[in-house]
């Protein structure tokens, strides 16, 4: 993986935590321990994904001040009570936590780490504050809160300040891993979650979080002792050999006499360590949020959860940052304006780090799937940034979703259906404005969306989203919201005359929002349309031209179409 360079001192991050030590006797094998039952401070219920409970009410306002301070989330507003989300960072969250389908494993180690050393989240800090009369977090449901307290820490990993930290620890191999877990464990100042990832011809993938308490000597082996959240109450154990190879193994099987199907060594770089401080107490670098608005997160040292980061080493860089992620299956390749290259490339069958600066990894649920993500740094670019998407591992098909997140804005996908061995193509401007998709050889298209925050909040934001699209096999769709002039352009060069559904939000500083919505928008000339939303009331018709001649709108009619929106609101 490519890191940036990262000044790493690994015992100046560690911050005071209330652990309990049991100091094992010199005889013994075992070199240190947390007093960490699975049974007692791992939780009753399983890894899950998304599936039969409500998620998307799982992190709210407050979260995301927490996590980027007052001016990085809010439009307007002071506080979780009052605030107006930014539309760009509302339809960041959303995205992620349909990402989190993949499954909870990060968040779900990070919470009961967080109980067993008395960390609280939003003023709760044992079991029995989130659920009356519970007294481990093994007794305790999973509620709305504790879903709540679980996601805000999934989504953690997708930080630099987190990410980067965590690829250093990998560099150092799998024996430094264990000797800093014992290290850790007798002086009490931090704990970690164990990432485990499988690697294949250059392939990382797989990823799993484990929960390690304790940390034993077999002679030609470190055995760490982990609580896994795929087998609740259950001890696993995780294996690392003392010799030069420093091969590792778990087996992640419900079988635990099963062959490990978890094994790497130092040079995989497939075990981590990811310290609970460095999840904590800072506001960290949205990629949605401007530079200007990257303030401190507007709360004192004494406020904080725990006052005892202050010696943490984070990436000192403020540069703006482009992030790029899917929420479902597939490889995914990013190519910048230079031809430079990060992810998976279909056509060499390779994987690329070429992007200065650019953070490749993956985001992990510990269900068996995984989420490329990368990171790279934002600049302003006449050439477009192109993405390959590809289903060269998959083994069904995949309905995933594409986000691009950049300063002042969240762009993408919705619903890109990927077959196996299927490749498809896309680009995407600098400023997420011009947008392209060429459909797929059954001719499917997604849902394309868009959502801007102007540079004065005071101005309205927008949320877009076209759809109902089916174009012949190969061509391609063509949108441009040029956000400045008010004005969207939308069309397609399959030759067919095509419906399209669209809705448009408007939302004011006040946090009033003004929809307009058109289904099957087919005026019956050409597929090339510009909507003008600059002049729009806020409540009526929609002015659209359709440039038939193929020499631009100024000499088109405009056409003002219905606002369904209202007409279903007269309706109700």
């Amino acid at each position: 993986m490519f890191v940036k360079k990262f000044s790493l001192n690994f015992f100046a991050i560690c911050f005071c935590c209330a652990l309990t030590v049991q100091m094992i006797p010199a005889q013994s094998k075992m070199l240190a321990s947390l007093n960490f039952d699975p049974k007692v401070n791992g939780f009753s219920f399983k890894n899950y994904n998304n599936d039969n409970y409500k998620w998307d009410d799982d992190i709210a306002a407050d979260d995301l001040i927490r996590m980027f301070g007052v001016k990085g989330a809010c439009k307007s507003g002071t506080s979780a009570k009052n605030c107006v989300l930014k539309e760009a960072g509302a339809q960041w969250i959303k995205e992620y936590l349909e990402a989190m389908q993949i499954g909870h494993c990060e968040g779900i180690g990070v919470a009961s780490l967080r109980m067993k050393t008395v960390l609280p989240f939003k003023g709760k800090t044992a079991p029995t504050d989130f659920q009356i009369g519970v007294k481990s977090p093994f007794s305790m449901k999973l509620t709305q809160s504790l879903e709540n307290y679980i996601a805000y820490y999934w989504i953690t990993q997708t930080f630099d300040e987190v990410v980067l930290p965590t690829e250093k620890i990998a560099e150092a191999g799998p024996v430094q891993i264990a000797k800093w877990l014992v290290s850790s464990m007798q002086n009490g100042k931090e704990t970690y979650l164990i990432g485990i990832k499988k690697f294949d011809k250059g392939r990382i993938y797989d990823g799993h979080a484990v929960t390690p308490f304790a940390v034993e000597d077999t002679g030609n082996q470190y055995k760490i002792h982990v609580y896994d959240n795929n087998f609740p109450g259950e001890m696993r154990y995780l294996f690392i050999n003392k010799d030069d190879s420093q091969q590792w193994s778990y087996n992640a099987s419900p079988n635990q006499n099963a062959k490990p199907d978890y094994v790497g060594n130092k040079s995989t770089e497939t075990l981590d360590l990811t310290a609970t401080s460095w999840r904590e107490g800072k506001c960290f670098n949205a990629s949605f949020v401007k530079d200007s608005e990257r303030r401190n997160c507007g709360v004192t040292v004494s406020s904080l959860d725990r006052p005892f980061y202050a010696n943490a080493v984070f990436r000192q860089e403020t540069t703006e940052d482009a992030e790029f992620f899917l929420t479902g299956e597939g490889e995914m390749l990013v190519t910048d304006g230079n031809g430079d290259r990060i992810g998976y490339d279909p056509k060499t069958n390779s994987y690329y780090d070429e992007i200065p600066g650019g953070i490749s990894d993956i985001l992990i649920g510990g269900l068996g799937e995984d989420l490329p993500h990368f990171t790279i740094p934002y600049e302003e670019s006449e050439a477009p940034y192109t993405i390959v998407f590809s289903g060269k591992y998959l083994d069904e098909e995949s309905k995933l979703d594409f986000v691009f997140a950049a300063p002042g804005f969240t762009v993408g996908f919705n619903e890109i259906l990927l077959d196996p061995k299927e490749t498809l193509t896309a680009t995407i401007s600098h400023d997420g404005e011009e947008i392209s998709f060429t459909a797929s050889g059954d001719g499917e298209t997604p849902e394309v969306f868009y959502a801007f925050d102007p540079e004065d909040d005071a101005e309205a934001s927008y949320l877009t989203q076209i759809e109902g699209i089916e174009l012949s096999a190969g061509k391609t769709l063509f949108y441009n919201f040029d956000f400045e002039n008010g004005k969207l352009f939308f069309s397609d060069n399959d030759g067919n005359e095509d419906s399209y559904d669209i809705e448009l939000v408007r939302v004011n500083a006040d946090g009033s929002r003004q929809i307009y919505q058109q289904n099957d928008l087919d005026t019956g000339k050409a597929d090339n349309y510009e909507m003008d939303f600059g002049e729009w009331d806020g409540e009526g018709t929609m002015c659209f031209k359709d440039d038939e001649d193929g020499d631009g709108f100024t000499d088109e009619e405009c056409s003002e179409q219905n606002n369904e929106s209202d007409e279903e609101s007269d309706e109700n």
